[in-house]
């Protein structure tokens, strides 16, 4: 007989909106207790995950979906470990991550830090209106170019082909020499990214629609959180795994973290990832726990696994 589930709803709050296709602020989710371990349910309908609520009945039943599954996942990994009084972080080295910019942050005060920090690199969302992203990375190469910070922005596809390439052509020479990669300029098409990775000599990076990804791009991102990277290192074994968040509850952070942990002690190409979200959202119990200085993530490890032991333990919780 499968253990039970237990389940303890949650709401995460940032200051904006966090990439170009929402507009929310609030973020519905739920932490997941099976056998001794825990997960996160945090779905995203507006890249066609079903609601919370529908993803939570469906798990009641026994259905799982691909986020529900993960949570399974981290679920079972981390108990095993909590059981046996280990952080799952023991012995590893969890990659080294950009600074994920918050727009309801101060901007002198995120540069100031980054530059103080030493991050190595910046990524900011991309808002279609194209000129807004323009000015912002100017100001941003102009500020790090002595200590060499590159720059990434991600569009989720909202953009087209012939924007996205005026935007390039619109780009100044600063921003272009501190651009590591535009992530999902527009819906992905080989020969259409091919085409402008190479005649205006951008590098791209592929998240959605990595399955069907041949060529047109330089690495991939991935969310442990909502599939199993080992499947895209397969996928694409030529191409840098960039590891992320799925901006979702400190412990789904904690595993996407592990599970870069792990990617890069296999021997995977890891690049720059982009683990150290936890100041996009209000500070909680669990947020104030996590700390990151420069790009390095420190692991929780309180109560062994994925850590935040005694918060979680003082959670309510109810049997799905």
């Amino acid at each position: 007989m499968k253990p039970p589930v237990f389940v303890h709803e949650y709401r995460l709050r940032s200051g904006v909106a966090l990439n170009a296709v929402s507009r929310r602020r609030e973020f519905a989710g739920a932490l997941i207790q099976v056998d001794g371990g825990y997960g996160c349910v945090h779905p995203w309908p507006e890249f066609g995950d079903v609601p919370l609520e529908e993803q939570l009945r469906l798990l009641g039943e026994g259905i799982t979906t691909p986020v529900t599954a993960m949570a399974l996942r981290c679920a079972e990994i981390d108990g095993a470990a909590r059981r046996a009084g280990v952080s799952l972080f023991d012995g590893l080295e969890i990659p080294r991550s950009h600074y994920s910019w918050s727009f309801a942050m101060d901007e002198e005060g995120q540069m100031q830090r980054v530059l103080e920090e030493g991050w190595r690199a910046i990524k900011a969302k991309g808002v279609a209106k194209c000129e807004e992203t323009v000015r912002f990375l100017e100001e941003c190469a102009k500020a790090g170019e002595a200590q060499g910070v590159r720059l990434r922005v991600d569009f989720n596809g909202v953009l087209d082909r012939e924007t996205f390439e005026r935007f390039v052509e619109s780009l100044p020479p600063e921003v272009l020499r501190a651009l590591d990669f535009v992530e999902d300029p527009f819906p992905y098409d080989a020969e259409a990214w091919e085409i402008v990775r190479q005649s205006r000599n951008v590098r791209l990076a592929l998240d959605k629609g990595w399955k069907d990804g041949t060529r047109g791009f330089d690495a991939v991102v991935v969310k442990p959180a909502r599939r199993d990277w080992r499947v895209v290192a397969r996928t694409h074994p030529e191409k840098p795994l960039v590891l992320t968040s799925a901006m979702d509850h400190a412990l789904g952070q904690m595993f996407a973290a592990y599970e870069a942990a792990v990617a890069l002690a296999e021997g995977n190409a890891v690049d720059l990832c982009g683990l150290c979200t936890e100041h996009l959202f209000e500070k909680d119990a669990f947020f104030e726990s996590v700390r990151s200085s420069g790009g390095v993530l420190a692991p929780e490890r309180s109560g062994g696994g994925l850590g935040f032991g005694d918060i979680l333990e003082g959670l309510t919780w109810r049997r799905l």
